[in-house]
């Protein structure tokens, strides 16, 4: 599997968009990118040279939470524990949705929604349940499969 750790610059430039993008101006002390493009974040205890060591014996890919997906279209996509772990941050381009909506939103379904076209945050009340882009009309989904509600 590969991966790549963050370094300064790549991490600055990554803060940079997020907190232009959704005002987050924090993240965790080590960041690498997976094979499947997905950044994670780790704030264990082992060093850069202990995770390469690691890498060799098991997927370095379940190690840190999933955090972000860069898209050189859109800047980056937050993951849905991303917006969790940032809550507290998180202060621009924040869609707010009602019950209702949560409802529809949680079993995977894009919700109509005439918004400028960019990437948002889904929120209900004071939670966050993951990021949408817009293209006009609706809020497309990202909710990941394991996490949307059964269409019972």
């Amino acid at each position: 599997m590969k991966f790549e750790f963050y370094d300064s610059k790549k991490r600055k430039k990554l803060i940079e968009q997020l907190n232009e993008r959704f005002g987050v101006t924090e993240i965790p002390k080590l960041l690498f990118e997976t094979g499947k493009e997905r950044v994670r974040g780790f704030t264990g205890d082992l060093t850069i040279d202990e995770l390469y060591d690691l890498s060799k014996i098991t997927n370095i890919e379940f190690l840190g939470a999933y955090l972000f997906k860069p898209d050189e279209e859109r800047s980056v996509r937050l993951g849905f524990d991303a917006c969790v772990l940032f809550n507290k941050q998180l202060s621009k381009n924040i869609i707010d949705i009602s019950a209702e909506q949560l409802k529809i939103w949680m079993k995977g379904e894009n919700l109509p929604f005439v918004i400028q076209k960019g990437m948002y945050l889904v929120r209900h009340e004071n939670d966050f349940f993951g990021c949408a882009i817009s293209d006009g009309e609706k809020l497309i989904n990202f909710v990941p499969k394991e996490r949307r509600l059964r269409r019972n």
